[in-house]
């Protein structure tokens, strides 16, 4: 249960990885990979978790308001648990609108699914968290756990570090949380960013399990929907016109082996190319796409099938060049010439993790 300030809590490093572990598990049960985190989603994942709104239970009962803050004992959220059948009633609160609006809320969920994850209940035969049936430090150190489990699925830093927040502001935007948790979540960030480890299990983790999200990007000029971490040419029209963003056309790819190389030539169409090398045995076809200007560092590295450009240097794919691809067909009234709205706050090949 979301109580009033408590004293501060120093979480034992063990208890740390576990909570973390937990983080991951309710992440990947629900494959929430994307911010601001869908917390209901990932509780309702959960087969025995249920949410109840406050005011769904309001009406089914005929409460009041003061009634339910009266049964749940308090003005947030609480848990109950039945052990005999195994199930939890997460009870939040989606009446008052200074908890609603200041999206409060959310923070209040994932708190109550840090306990129920975090085997509170269970662990303390408890059917619910109470200060009451609770010695000041058993509960302070629960709550703490649940403050921490909050923290992390809903402002994974790891995650951020792919954007550019530079205030406490961003935080709240992409997070969804409160204006006074972003502030404590940014000035924890800061201090996180200025002291990365880019072997750490859990951040590499996080950042593997987002990838797509941050480094998706969309088009203005062609529409391609894109997941790019390197470069801000499109490799389909070769505009400087990326953007942060889901986009609208995805453009056919050919199949190839894990090494890049084409399963079938284009040309000849010989399926017969799972032999050495990377020319076509019938034709004399290249059959691995790459970029064909020696001085841009991408040069020589393998690019997707479908890219007519170098997503690095905007120069030509060998693909492109050899009429394997052809060019798409955009109005040149469309076209736009700035690169915009990628929010890449580090550097590409700056960024911490792999």
């Amino acid at each position: 249960m979301k109580m009033a300030l408590m004293i501060q809590i120093n979480i034992p490093e063990y208890r740390k990885i576990e909570i973390k572990n937990a983080v991951l598990l309710a992440l990947q049960n629900s494959n929430a990979f994307s911010l601001p985190v869908k917390i209901k989603a990932v509780a309702r994942s959960f087969p025995n978790i249920r949410l109840i709104p406050f005011s769904k239970h309001m009406r089914c009962f005929h409460l009041s308001y003061n009634q339910m803050i009266t049964f749940v004992e308090s003005k947030d959220a609480c848990t109950d648990f039945y052990a005999n059948k195994n199930l939890y009633y997460i009870y939040y609160n989606d009446v008052d609108a200074s908890v609603t609006t200041s999206n409060r809320y959310r923070w209040n969920i994932a708190h109550e699914l840090g306990h129920i994850l975090l085997k509170h209940h269970v662990n303390n035969q408890k059917t619910r968290i109470f200060r009451s049936s609770l010695t000041d430090t058993e509960y302070n150190e629960l709550e703490a756990e649940a403050d921490y489990f909050a923290q992390l699925i809903l402002v994974p830093h790891a995650v951020l570090i792919g954007f550019k927040v530079d205030t406490y502001r961003t935080i709240r935007y992409m997070c969804k949380i409160s204006d006074p948790a972003a502030k404590r979540r940014f000035y924890e960030y800061s201090i996180w960013k200025k002291h990365i480890n880019p072997n750490d299990f859990y951040d590499s983790k996080l950042f593997s399990l987002f990838y797509s999200f941050i480094f998706k990007r969309e088009c203005k000029n062609c529409g391609a929907m894109l997941i790019q971490r390197y470069g801000k040419y499109c490799p389909i029209c070769g505009k400087k016109t990326l953007q942060w963003g889901d986009g609208k056309m995805i453009y056919p790819k050919m199949e190839t082996y894990d090494n890049g190389k084409l399963k079938r030539c284009p040309k000849c169409d010989n399926e017969e190319t799972e032999i050495e090398g990377n020319f076509c045995q019938i034709c004399s076809n290249y059959l691995v796409n790459e970029c064909m200007n020696e001085n841009c560092s991408n040069c020589g590295k393998v690019l997707p099938t479908n890219a007519r450009f170098c997503p690095v240097c905007g120069g030509d794919s060998l693909f492109f060049n050899n009429d394997i691809l052809k060019i798409w067909n955009y109005s040149t009234s469309s076209r736009i010439n700035s690169f915009i709205n990628i929010p890449d706050g580090e550097e590409e090949d700056e960024l911490p993790f792999i």
